[in-house]
């Protein structure tokens, strides 16, 4: 397995514990470099390492390791306070954060992109924070790029930058007042702020194309990461319900910049399934509506489990039950939103669609602690629309809202997170991965049995080629 590049995307609808799988990787088998190459501060890898959490956004899952060189690709919107902000806090805890680059061709994300989010994004569940206005702005050929603000001497460019934010800022403000009926921007206070913010990450900004041109010339390894999940990509995902960018393989190739194809093509999974915002999501436990009312955490205070008899409840069939029972096991609230996560089985048909359309060579299953002493558990292996069987993804959103999902039923396990190799795992557990691994058609290679980065096992043989 010591290929010379390796893709890691989410297999699911995001959060299935990517960052953690990037810094193991780095850690474990020497990657030189890290690319971030879709999405914007909406997405949130978190890793622990020595019993310090550290929740990330825009920056690369390789910026603990001062020896890898972390690249933001063209095919992340970047918003300037998002990254000064996460970059203080890394800074501030003892990561030297100087192993950081940004691409010139990645656009920014601008004070009426929030704005306008915030006014229309909530239909479908989206953070806020301005990632599809800024990415339709790219699409429409009316996106500001990092390298406009910083020009080729690593020089904040005022000027030029200055007249065309003005100039987009000005037919901004003329659709947030006329019609949204929004009070609108006060432009040259924002360019200020955005001059302002400029100055930390300036020296930071190159041809990251050129940059990773070089690294592979000189036989270095590179580890792609994705953020969000294949099942919220633009294309292949629940549309409308998706993210606004390529999260699949093919987003590593022209997010990042680099023609170089990924040996290793590693599909994250989670042992159950997480939804955030809005759209059909097959196996949920509970009511998403009751969900976003009774299941919010204030933050700092931590939910308390389950009580014996509201175990007993959700073993006895209650689903919104069994799914705080999983979410708060999991921690399962957004690293970026807060928001509480929607929970369910993990769906197989999903799955396999995303390894299909990324091309994945194995998957890392992630989260199967969270799973112990769960008495019964299940998986989706298929979809009844009215009196059919499906074993595709649906493409139509109001096919796939009426369907149904089909379980298989599997005995729970006991603790898992001493476990240092594939048969130290409780038989039920090894039964559980077989039959995921048998579905899939490919490995599940890497194993995570807890959150610390030392709590995972690797299987160098399976019983599935991949």
């Amino acid at each position: 397995m010591r290929n010379t590049s390796a893709l890691i995307v989410g297999a699911q609808f995001g959060d299935e514990g990517k960052g953690k799988i990037v810094d193991s990787l780095v850690q474990d088998e020497d990657f030189d470099c890290v690319v971030r190459y879709n999405g914007g501060n909406n997405a949130g890898h978190t890793i622990v390492s020595d019993g310090q959490t550290y929740p990330l956004h825009l920056i690369p899952s390789g910026i603990l390791h001062p020896h890898v060189t972390n690249v933001i690709g063209a095919g992340v919107v970047v918003d300037p306070a998002g990254l000064v902000q996460e970059l203080a806090t890394l800074t501030e805890r003892g990561v030297d954060c100087k192993n950081l680059f940004i691409s010139d061709r990645a656009h920014l994300v601008m004070p009426w992109h929030k704005v306008i989010d915030a006014h229309l994004g909530g239909k479908i569940g989206t953070t806020a924070r301005g990632i599809g206005p800024c990415y339709e702005d790219r699409a429409s050929r009316r996106g500001l790029r990092v390298g406009e603000l910083v020009d080729e001497n690593n020089t904040v460019d005022k000027e030029h930058f200055g007249a065309r934010f003005r100039e987009v800022g000005a037919h901004k403000n003329e659709l947030i007042q006329k019609l949204y009926g929004l009070e609108p921007l006060d432009l040259e206070k924002e360019l200020a702020e955005i001059f302002h913010l400029a100055e930390t990450f300036k020296d930071r900004v190159c041809d990251t194309s050129e940059l990773l041109y070089q690294i592979k010339t000189e036989g270095k390894r590179v580890l792609f990461e994705g953020a969000q999940g294949c099942l919220l990509d633009l294309d292949w995902g629940s549309y409308p319900y998706v993210t606004s960018s390529t999260v699949t393989f093919s987003g590593c190739l022209s997010g990042s910049g680099s023609a170089h194809i990924p040996e290793r093509r590693i599909g994250i999974v989670k042992a159950y399934s997480t939804r955030v915002g809005e759209g059909p999501y097959l196996g949920e436990l509970g009511d998403y509506e009751t969900i976003k009312v009774q299941d919010v955490a204030k933050k700092g205070e931590p939910l308390p489990p389950l009580s014996d008899d509201e175990k007993q409840k959700a073993l006895n069939g209650d689903d919104l039950l069994m799914g705080r029972w999983i979410r708060r096991a999991g921690r399962e609230y957004g690293t970026t939103t807060g928001r509480p996560r929607r929970c369910g089985w993990l769906d197989l048909v999903a799955v396999k669609h995303a390894v299909q359309v990324s091309g994945l060579t194995e998957v890392a299953l992630t989260k199967l602690d969270i799973l112990v002493d769960i008495p019964k558990i299940k998986l989706i292996t298929a979809y009844k629309d009215g009196d059919k069987t499906l074993t595709t993804f649906p493409s139509r959103i109001n096919q796939l809202a009426r369907c149904q999902p089909v379980y298989e039923d599997f005995e729970g396990f006991g603790e898992v997170k001493n476990a240092k190799s594939f048969p130290e795992l409780p038989r039920a557990a090894q039964n559980f991965i077989r039959r995921i691994e048998s579905y899939l058609g490919i490995p599940a290679r890497i194993i995570s049995v807890g959150p610390e980065r030392s709590h995972h096992l690797v299987q160098e043989e399976t019983h599935v080629a991949g």
